[in-house]
């Protein structure tokens, strides 16, 4: 699992007050701009959102639910590959998740209500 954590500035830009209001609007954009890097999506329920490229479907999930000392929403989107793959699909799913990856943090960061990105790993290698 990847987890992405970064800062949600409530009430500035757009106008964001809740947990839920955050993740719907970060799973919207994610929905709008993961396309220009070559992913396919689709928004679910919830805050889910489901990426594909080719075959291999990667699904991410988005949650915000604490608040830092500064009353700052702090987010997180994972995704789950599926560990359970031969040696060849693996490499070739992690290959995927790290270009989408760094298109979650693309995204994202063109979002001026959002901040203080990082990447925790929490992968069992």
């Amino acid at each position: 699992m990847r987890t992405l954590k970064f800062l949600a500035n409530n009430g500035t830009d757009n106008q964001v007050q809740n947990s839920h209001e955050v993740q719907d609007y970060v799973a919207n954009v994610l929905t709008q701009k993961l396309t220009k890097y070559g992913f396919e999506t689709l928004a679910q329920s919830g805050a889910q959102v489901a990426v594909s490229v080719d075959q291999y479907a990667l699904p991410l999930a988005v949650r915000c639910e604490t608040q830092n000392a500064d009353g700052h929403l702090v987010c997180e989107i994972s995704s789950y590959p599926d560990e359970e793959q031969d040696w060849l699909a693996r490499i070739t799913e992690r290959s995927l998740l790290n270009q989408l990856a760094q298109a979650v943090e693309n995204s994202l960061k063109d979002e001026a209500s959002l901040s203080e990105f990082k990447w925790i790993d929490q992968e069992n290698i």
